[in-house]
């Protein structure tokens, strides 16, 4: 990088590229970024090699460049950096999603998968008209995210993510990890991929969103990828074996299923169950299988 550059944005791009940066060792077979201070900060800060042979370093002067541009644009002068840090942090966060669009479109990707206009428009107004209309659009948005989103590790859905996100919408309960939670999630992709053809036809919900998810994925070993996954909601597995236990004490001493349920519910929710208890029963009274499924 040519001429003078300025120590504080450059510590802003550098740690607002981090993700970015990781993609491009783990695309050539490293595990992380080696680099620790990030570059041109200080006289002593230095740069891995590593980081000079992968796009590492050249997504760092790319972003860079980009602000420096986007503050000419507004008649601004790197002034703005000490006097304005939060605004400048943003406008890096801009300047990498402007970065990221435009890989995906190299890619062949869409720019903005989880755009809501156009064809994706005329799907979501179909949806709306189905059961769980609301669900399914939330869901059709997440599909597509997730489809064109780069380092997955994995072609399959993140059900058991997803099967959280539903729960928090509707207030349903549902075992994390269960077959029954799983199949459900399924059900719901399902038919959001059955309406999204019927509307938009298969070739677009092939390029939109079932080619990106089996394509796009990077190699990673076993034990990056164990460290680089969110890790499990043990307090949503924790409450639910807990209100099985509950649920089973309450049926055997004689109490109804429906009033075992709601009993067990406010016991450990702290609310009224959302849902019928046919649609929990078989996690309720199955006590295997309750282990939760990193996202990929």
């Amino acid at each position: 990088m040519s001429g003078t550059v300025d120590p504080l944005l450059a510590e802003f791009v550098w740690f607002g590229t981090a993700t970015l940066r990781r993609r491009a060792h783990v695309a050539v077979g490293q595990r992380a970024c080696p680099t620790r201070a990030a570059p041109y900060t200080s006289a002593v800060a230095t740069v891995h090699q590593l980081c000079r042979d992968s796009d590492c370093l050249g997504i760092v002067h790319d972003v860079y460049a980009r602000v420096l541009g986007r503050l000419e644009q507004l008649g601004e002068s790197l002034a703005m950096v000490a006097e304005r840090p939060g605004y400048v942090r943003r406008m890096v966060g801009s300047q990498v999603a402007d970065y990221e669009r435009e890989a995906r479109v190299r890619r062949g990707l869409p720019a903005k998968p989880t755009r809501n206009d156009g064809i994706a428009g005329r799907v979501n107004d179909a949806l709306e008209e189905c059961v769980e209309g609301e669900w399914l659009r939330i869901l059709f948005r997440v599909m597509r995210g997730y489809a064109c989103r780069d380092g997955r590790t994995s072609s399959a859905w993140p059900l058991d993510a997803w099967t959280g996100e539903k729960s928090a919408h509707d207030g349903g309960l549902r075992g994390v990890g269960t077959a029954a939670a799983r199949a459900e999630l399924l059900r719901d992709i399902q038919t959001v991929l059955r309406v999204a053809g019927r509307v938009a036809g298969k070739p677009w919900v092939n390029d939109a969103i079932l080619h990106p998810l089996q394509t796009c994925m990077l190699p990673l070993d076993a034990e990056h990828d164990k460290a680089a996954a969110p890790q499990a909601q043990h307090a949503d597995v924790v409450a639910i074996t807990d209100l099985r236990r509950r649920f089973r004490r309450l049926t055997l001493a004689g109490v109804p299923v429906e009033a075992a349920l709601r009993q067990s519910a406010l016991e450990v929710l702290g609310a009224e169950p959302r849902c019928a208890v046919g649609d929990v029963l078989d996690d309720l009274v199955d006590p295997g299988g309750l282990q939760a499924q990193p996202m990929p």
